[in-house]
């Protein structure tokens, strides 16, 4: 048998990409009749909840906090333990949980992304299959878009419940800045006539041309996924994610050009800016264009003197309107919450079309249920649910983990965050190169 101290470094070996493999079909899922440590033992017993997200900001915190009042609200007999670990669901949340299973202390669930994000807890035998009967009343998988449904699911089996989605291939403009200078968003349809019209904003104007978040090097990588699928397509981005990397070299490079080119305007910031920052620096009126994921448009809806329509407006990302980038956060079902019906009603209650419906509304997002009226989303956000819905290609995204595996992603991550701080295009090509070769 082995020990504790070997079980371990095989834990380790799996969560830090050293020895990662398939495990479809095998005991990772189907494991029902094991017996369970003392640790599992106890948690599976317990009446208290610890849940980790990475929910910080102030608008952020006030949606989780109603997330889980009302859970508790509904359920007195149970107790949550929300704990916020900063540095997003890719970063050092991830890094936390990841211990925690080494150290075989699972938290009762976490918010993560899906696809194959998950892979790497179920290789660690950390997840277990979530039942079709798990659901009750009306809702059912079901209730999920097919897409939503994939994503949930490794080796064919449910191991998370959905809950949001975000669309990244976002361009928000200033309409004021555009008319004074001539510019038709409309006329903006590729990464070219962008590029044109933040150089026109430069040249003619004392407004500037783009911010971009540089403090942190995920809004690049973010960036860099929708220049590739806007300049060569989507079928370039999967043919990428399968490994066919050789024949897209030229890709590769070009769209880091212009992920440069397009970032050149911010290279003279005083400070690097997190995302954050930036979206602040474009409510402030003097910046014409800001790329960023569709969660910063909650921040930008909340500025009453800075209004949707009227003062900014959005658009796909230019060549990438009838493709949606897609995150799907979701909460992964853990073994030791197999038996723990407190834990099954806290996923439930999740998955629920009312609690979606209030969450997505306050934090800024997408429900993940197919169910929820777009017509009760505020008009900016009930467009992207419109375009979720409708869109011809809905893409699981690179930069979130949903397309490659974790080892990949951490790798693509540390190429990128690389690049921002040398901008050296001919040794991120080849890095991008080694990595999906």
């Amino acid at each position: 048998m082995a020990t504790m101290q070997s079980r371990r470094f095989y834990l380790k070996s799996i969560l830090t990409g050293l020895g990662v493999s398939s495990l479809a079909g095998c005991s990772s899922l189907r494991e029902q009749n094991r017996v369970p440590t003392a640790t599992e033992k106890q948690q599976t017993q317990s009446t208290s909840l610890d849940i980790l997200h990475s929910w910080s900001t102030s608008l952020e915190k006030d949606a989780a906090h109603v997330l889980f009042d009302n859970f508790q609200q509904r359920h007195p007999d149970l107790k949550v333990d929300d704990q916020i670990i900063n540095g997003r669901a890719g970063g050092d949340l991830q890094t936390t949980v990841k211990k925690r299973i080494i150290d075989e202390d699972i938290p009762s669930s976490w918010q993560t992304w899906g696809g194959k994000n998950l892979q790497t807890y179920v290789d660690a035998g950390a997840l277990t299959q979530i039942r079709e009967d798990f659901w009750s009343g009306k809702t059912g998988w079901e209730s999920f878009s097919p897409i939503v449904r994939q994503l949930s699911k490794v080796d064919r089996s449910y191991v998370a419940v959905p809950f949001s989605i975000h669309r990244l291939n976002n361009l928000f403009y200033n309409i004021d800045i555009l008319e004074d200078n001539g510019i038709n968003p409309k006329s903006i349809d590729d990464p070219q006539t962008l590029l044109d019209a933040v150089e026109t904003v430069e040249e003619d104007s004392e407004a500037d041309g783009i911010v971009h978040a540089t403090k942190t090097f995920w809004s690049t990588l973010e960036l860099w996924e929708s220049m590739l699928v806007s300049e060569f397509g989507v079928q370039t981005q999967r043919s990428i994610v399968k490994g066919k990397i050789q024949s897209n070299k030229n890709a590769v490079r070009s769209s880091l050009e212009s992920v440069k080119q397009y970032c050149k305007p911010s290279f003279d910031t005083v400070m690097p800016l997190s995302w954050h920052q930036a979206a602040k620096r474009f409510q402030n009126g003097d910046t014409a264009f800001f790329y960023q994921g569709d969660w910063t448009a909650k921040e930008l809806i909340t500025n009453d003197e800075f209004r949707f329509g009227t003062d900014w407006g959005h658009m796909a990302f230019p060549g990438t309107q009838d493709n949606f980038l897609l995150s799907l956060t979701l909460f992964p079902y853990p073994k030791v919450s197999r038996s723990n019906e407190g834990a099954s009603k806290f996923f439930r209650f999740i998955g629920s079309h009312d609690t979606q419906k209030r969450f997505t509304q306050l934090r800024g997002a997408i429900p993940a249920r197919r169910d929820v009226s777009k017509e009760a989303l505020d008009p900016f956000f009930r467009q992207q649910t419109i375009r979720f819905r409708g869109s011809e290609t809905n893409v699981p995204s690179m930069s979130h983990g949903l397309a490659i595996a974790p080892e990949a992603w951490a790798k693509l991550t540390s190429a990128i965050k690389r690049f921002t701080s040398t901008w050296d295009i001919d040794r991120t090509t080849q890095y991008l190169m080694r990595i999906f070769d």
